[in-house]
């Protein structure tokens, strides 16, 4: 009798978990994609972040207050296919319950998984894309309400730069302004809607030029600008690190006297300072994220918070890829490193958020990101973002230092980015 007793208090007990389903996950199931190899050639820095901050969130970190976060790491391999493809497998292989969250990295994977993530899967996806299109006034959450990005768009990064230059100008008559851009998809998102802004605060576009990523020589893109009689060069849709930066970088330099060189994020850091040299002193650009990584390494300036906690991170769990730097198999920029480690610490700080709610589901998540008010680690000098646009809507102005001093017998270059502006709200600014 007491066995029966004692059974029948166990089912009623399953029954009661059962019922719990729909507010609490069976497993947290989340899939990360970063482009670590393919033609952006080879950044294991994404994954060596994003690894380590996502074993330090199961461990030291205290989960998803206690509970473990089954994570999964993707090389795409800057690959919109190998993306998709990924991303459809975990769906087969997980349920709507388990695989709460997903995360990618380029526009190329967003367009083509419109659809599925929004309207089939409807999975809250984190991505480092900044497309205009997708995150802008003719996108963000009433067209695309799953899809969330880590950044200002592209649009609203040249309008910052076109409004700069408003204020700034101290020549006689209106600013002129070239636009140097990649024949690519990422080249074409921005300058319409900087050019449009442009316009409308007396700021005259005087040339838009397309560059290739092939190109070994920059003389005539220069010599155009020169002929437009451009003051102000936007140099957009182009790696920092590729040998095309360099190029164009070096020759503006000889040809354009005078010219203020400008740039979005991804010309906004250490690896243009190491392909462009001395080239890029004086450069001034947008960059979504704080600058984390001097050249030498050891003159990093640690006075904001989330780059001291990504240096100390590297530190601790990749002594000897943090040491060799531009060595083989080292650490070549911290942003990289960073950038990881950033996926990793918002996963958890919204599923933190999610289940102190008892919402741990998929729309739970979505709730948790739409209501997001947060600080992010100090990673803004302590001013909070909103993430009611889909986007992290924070962007600091840049200026480059750099100065060649002559190491065992050699010239190399040395410097940083460094502020000239506090962090700007995009969401914020009367445009």
């Amino acid at each position: 009798m007491k066995a029966k007793t004692v059974l029948a208090a166990l089912l009623a007990a399953a029954m009661v978990l059962g019922l719990s389903g729909p507010t609490m996950a069976k497993k947290i199931v989340v899939l990360s994609q970063f482009p670590m190899s393919g033609p952006v050639g080879s950044l294991p820095e994404f994954g060596w972040g994003y690894i380590d901050g996502m074993n330090w969130v199961n461990t030291e970190g205290g989960g998803v207050n206690g509970k473990k976060i089954n994570w999964y790491l993707e090389d795409f391999r800057y690959n919109p296919t190998v993306e998709v493809a990924n991303f459809n497998r975990y769906c087969s292989e997980f349920s709507r319950d388990e695989f709460l969250m997903a995360t990618g990295y380029i526009t190329g994977g967003l367009k083509p998984l419109i659809k599925k993530v929004n309207v089939e899967e409807k999975i809250p996806w984190l991505d480092g894309s900044y497309s205009t299109e997708i995150f802008g006034p003719e996108g963000g959450p009433s067209k695309y309400p799953y899809y969330y990005s880590l950044g200002a768009t592209y649009g609203d990064q040249i309008k910052v730069l076109i409004k700069w230059i408003k204020e700034n100008h101290k020549g006689k008559g209106r600013p002129r302004v070239g636009f140097v851009i990649s024949p690519t998809a990422w080249g074409r998102d921005g300058p319409p809607e900087g050019i449009e802004y442009a316009k409308k605060i007396g700021v005259d576009v005087v040339a838009q030029i397309e560059y290739p990523y092939t190109a070994t020589d920059a003389t005539s893109q220069c010599m155009a600008l020169r002929k437009a009689k451009a003051q102000y060069v936007i140099y957009h849709g182009f790696s920092g690190a590729g040998s095309y930066t360099a190029i164009f970088f070096k020759t503006a330099k000889k040809i354009l006297k005078g010219v203020q060189l400008m740039g979005t994020h991804y010309t906004t850091g250490r690896f243009p300072i190491l392909v462009c040299q001395d080239a890029f002193d004086g450069y001034i650009g947008v960059a979504t994220r704080p600058f984390s990584d001097a050249v030498p390494r050891s003159q990093t300036p640690m006075d904001n918070p989330m780059v001291k906690l990504a240096h100390e991170f590297a530190k601790k769990y990749r002594p000897e890829e943090y040491k060799k730097e531009l060595k083989g198999g080292g650490i070549k920029d911290m942003f990289l490193y960073m950038e990881g480690l950033t996926y990793a610490l918002i996963i958890q700080e919204v599923l933190k958020r999610a289940d102190k709610a008892g919402e741990l589901t998929r729309e739970g998540v979505k709730k948790a990101l739409d209501n997001m008010v947060w600080d992010f680690k100090g990673m803004f000098g302590g001013k909070k973002f909103s993430y009611k646009s889909h986007t992290i809507p924070m962007l600091r102005i840049f200026k480059a230092k750099v100065k060649m001093v002559k190491v065992g017998g050699r010239m190399v270059p040395t410097g940083g980015v460094y502020p000239i502006s506090d962090w700007i709200n995009t969401d914020e600014i009367e445009w």
